[in-house]
C-alpha cells in the first residue's frame, strides 16, 4: 500500500503531500494463466483466490487515474494499467512482466497508459480495441477457474481448437459456446490461419483481415452467399437461427481460403514478378474458387479486384527500398502502410471498406449510413 509524505516550503506555504509506495509483495496463492485473457478477468481470478476485495486488490497496485474511478465487472469492460502498475502486480502475482505481457493483451506496451512516475490504472466505462469474449467452459474447468473469465479478443469470437468451440461476446441466455463437432472444416480453416499468419507475420494478418472484409461483403449481400453457409447454418441447429452471430463462423473457412490466395498474389508483387497476364492468371484461380463454394464469380469477384486495385503491380524499376518478403522457412510479408492497423479490431484493420453487419444491400459498395455490428468492450 502507498504512504504519504510531505516536505516543509521556505515561503510557508503548506507542504504538498505526495506518495510513497511500499515494495509489492508476492501473494500467498498465484492462479494459472489463460491465454488472451482481459486484465480484469485475471486481476479478479487472482484477489478471489487470496480473498481480497477487487477494491482492495486494485488499490494494492496503484492508483485510479480518475476521481472516484473503481474496477468495473470483467464481463463488460477492461482495467489498463501503466508500467509502474504493471511491474507491481506482476510482483503480486508471482510473475515477470513479460509473462503477463505475453499472456494478457491489455497488458502489452501499446496498451499501457501513459508513463507516470506514480503507478497508476483505468477502468473506462467501455473498452475501445476489443472484445470480451467468454473463455471456453472446459479451458475454464481444467484451469481451475469459473465461468466468468473472459478473453481480451480482437474480435466478437474466437475459436477453443482444443475443445472444439466456437466462442463469442454474447452473454444473453442460451447463448453458450458453440460445439464445432459438425463442422470439423471450421478447425482445419483456424488451424490453417494459425500457420499463415505465424509464416507470413504482420502482413499475414492483414491479408486474413482484408479476407474477412471481402467476405463480410459477399455474406451482407444474400445474392453472394454460398450455399455451404446455409448448409453450415442448418448443422448448428438453434444457434444457427441468429444470422450475425454465428456468420463469420459459417465463411470462416472461405475467407481463410480467400486469405491464402491473396498471400499468394501478394508475394508476387512484392517480389515484382506479378505481371499483368500474371495478375489475370491469378483472378481466374480465385473465380474458380468462387464456382466451388457456389458464390456467382461474375458480380463476387468486383470485391476482389478492388482489392487488386490498391495492391498493384510494382514495377521492376521501382523504390529498391521496399521491404520484400524474406526468404527462407519463415518467409514472413513486410506491410505496405498500415502497420498501425494491426493494433485495430479484426472489422477495423482491412484496407477495405466492408464490415460485417452492414444494411443488407444489393450493391457491393456499403450502403450510406449502413450499420455495423460493434459489440460492447
Amino acid at each position: 500500500m502507498a504512504t504519504t509524505a510531505g516536505r516543509s516550503r521556505s515561503d510557508g506555504a503548506p507542504a504538498r503531500r505526495s506518495k510513497a509506495w511500499r515494495p509489492a509483495q508476492r501473494l500467498a496463492l498465484s492462479v494459472r494463466s489463460i491465454g488472451g485473457e482481459s486484465t480484469g478477468s485475471f486481476a479478479r481470478r487472482l484477489a478471489d483466490a487470496n480473498g481480497i476485495p477487487d477494491q482492495e486488490f486494485w488499490a494494492m497496485f496503484g492508483t485510479p487515474v480518475r476521481k472516484y474511478g473503481a474496477p468495473s465487472d470483467p464481463r463488460y469492460s477492461d482495467g489498463y494499467l501503466n508500467a509502474a502498475a504493471l511491474e507491481r502486480l506482476a510482483v503480486m502475482a508471482g510473475r515477470q512482466v513479460r509473462e503477463l505481457q505475453f499472456a494478457l493483451p491489455n497488458l502489452r506496451p501499446h496498451r499501457l497508459l501513459p508513463e507516470q512516475a506514480d503507478p497508476v490504472w483505468d477502468w473506462p466505462w467501455d473498452t475501445s480495441g476489443c472484445f470480451l469474449v467468454r473463455v471456453c467452459e472446459v479451458c475454464a474447468r481444467i484451469k481451475n477457474t469459473s465461468l466468468l473469465s473472459y478473453l481480451a479478443s480482437d474480435t466478437t469470437w474466437q475459436v477453443c481448437w482444443d475443445h472444439r468451440r466456437w466462442l463469442d461476446n454474447r452473454r444473453e441466455p442460451g447463448t453458450d459456446a458453440i460445439t464445432l463437432d459438425a463442422l470439423p472444416e471450421v478447425l482445419d480453416a483456424h488451424q490453417q490461419r494459425v500457420v499463415l499468419e505465424r509464416r507470413l507475420g504482420a502482413g499475414g494478418r492483414a491479408l486474413f483481415a482484408d479476407a474477412y472484409a471481402i467476405v463480410s461483403c459477399w455474406w451482407n449481400v444474400p445474392a453472394l452467399n454460398a450455399p455451404v453457409w446455409r448448409n453450415r447454418q442448418h448443422l448448428l441447429a438453434r444457434a444457427g437461427r441468429d444470422h450475425l452471430r454465428v456468420a463469420p463462423l459459417v465463411f470462416y473457412p472461405e475467407a481463410v481460403q480467400l486469405a491464402q490466395a491473396l498471400a499468394a498474389r501478394e508475394r508476387q508483387r512484392l517480389r515484382r514478378t506479378l505481371t499483368r497476364e500474371g495478375h489475370y492468371r491469378w483472378l481466374d484461380k480465385v473465380a474458380a474458387a468462387m464456382d466451388r463454394w457456389g458464390i456467382p464469380s461474375e458480380p463476387a469477384l468486383d470485391a476482389v479486384e478492388h482489392w487488386a486495385d490498391q495492391h498493384p503491380p510494382l514495377g521492376k524499376t521501382g523504390d529498391l527500398q521496399a521491404a520484400r518478403p524474406m526468404r527462407g522457412r519463415h518467409r514472413r510479408l513486410p506491410l505496405a502502410d498500415n502497420a498501425h492497423a494491426l493494433n485495430e479490431p479484426l472489422g477495423e484493420r482491412s484496407c477495405l471498406p466492408w464490415k460485417l453487419g452492414e444494411l443488407l444491400t444489393s450493391e457491393l459498395n456499403p450502403a450510406f449510413g449502413g450499420w455495423a455490428v460493434h459489440g460492447r468492450a
